[in-house]
């Protein structure tokens, strides 16, 4: 009877235990949340929560990451790519007008409205849901200095008769950059937009031949370049600059620390500027 009366008591200790709070399952363990599921013209746009972490991703549940932010700290930039461009202002003392093709969650863009609150943007993106999406679940929202226009990058950038400082190409449809978006004609049109002393940033997927010809081209199309591929070797950012030198890595080091502290950036763009190339990567 005794050990009875003690079985009794331990399983009902058991029992009385607090379950774990869902805080306390790990992010990595949590299953993942669809927030909007819709297809376009283009093909299907997704977001999905997992844990701290919102995705914008193109195609499947299970693709790429487009865009990323934190949920609990919206000024954290968790996609390495998106500190990369952030170079960008360090390669441009003139930061009055941007123009990006390709909004993706907005993140580049938010970015930048944080920090440059005078900044000027236009912002192309050839897909309504895109837009939708970013603006539902990424915060995105335009205002006098921040206009997303509906159009295809090429149409706008042979239509517009403004410069910009900075000129952000990132278009991707999925894995893959639009066909005429990567041409020397496109290049050649994007150089004419920019300010004497401008920068054009070029993201490409750096994953096999095809990826290798862009890369050759952006290069050839722009005088003076400069590259940061990411960790994983997949990401590769490249810089090009119409007429204006690009300066030496210490200038550049300087310059990145400098708004680091100004800015009171969440990451260190020093340390970021450290691994530019001045140059385009040798295939």
């Amino acid at each position: 009877m005794g050990r009875v009366l003690i079985f009794l008591f331990v399983l009902a200790a058991f029992a009385c235990e607090d379950p774990s709070p869902r805080s306390a399952i790990p992010d990595r363990v949590r299953s993942p949340q669809i927030r909007f599921d819709k297809r376009s013209e283009f093909g299907r746009i997704l977001v999905v929560d997992e844990g701290d972490m919102r995705h914008l991703r193109f195609g499947a549940e299970d693709a790429g990451n487009q865009s990323t932010i934190s949920l609990s700290n919206p000024s954290a930039v968790p996609m390495e790519y998106i500190r990369f461009a952030m170079l960008g202002m360090v390669l441009t003392p003139e930061r009055e007008r941007v123009l990006m093709i390709g909004l993706g969650g907005g993140v580049f863009t938010t970015l930048l409205r944080r920090h440059y609150p005078t900044l000027c943007i236009d912002v192309v993106e050839i897909d309504p849901v895109v837009v939708q999406a970013a603006k539902r679940f990424f915060a995105v929202r335009e205002d006098s200095r921040f206009r997303i226009h509906i159009e295809d990058g090429a149409a706008f950038i042979q239509r517009t008769q403004r410069l910009y400082d900075l000129i952000f190409l990132d278009a991707y449809t999925g894995d893959a950059m639009p066909e005429h978006l990567a041409t020397v004609e496109f290049f050649s049109r994007v150089k004419k937009k920019l300010s004497i002393r401008g920068v054009a940033v070029l993201n490409l997927w750096d994953e096999g031949p095809k990826d290798h010809v862009i890369e050759k081209l952006f290069c050839t199309t722009f005088s003076e370049t400069a590259s940061i591929r990411s960790g994983d070797g997949y990401n590769l950012i490249l810089f090009g600059k119409a007429s204006d030198k690009i300066p030496q890595s210490e200038e550049l080091v300087t310059e990145a620390r400098r708004l680091t502290s100004n800015l009171d950036l969440t990451f260190d763009l020093g340390k970021v500027a450290e691994r530019l190339v001045i140059a385009c990567p040798e295939s």
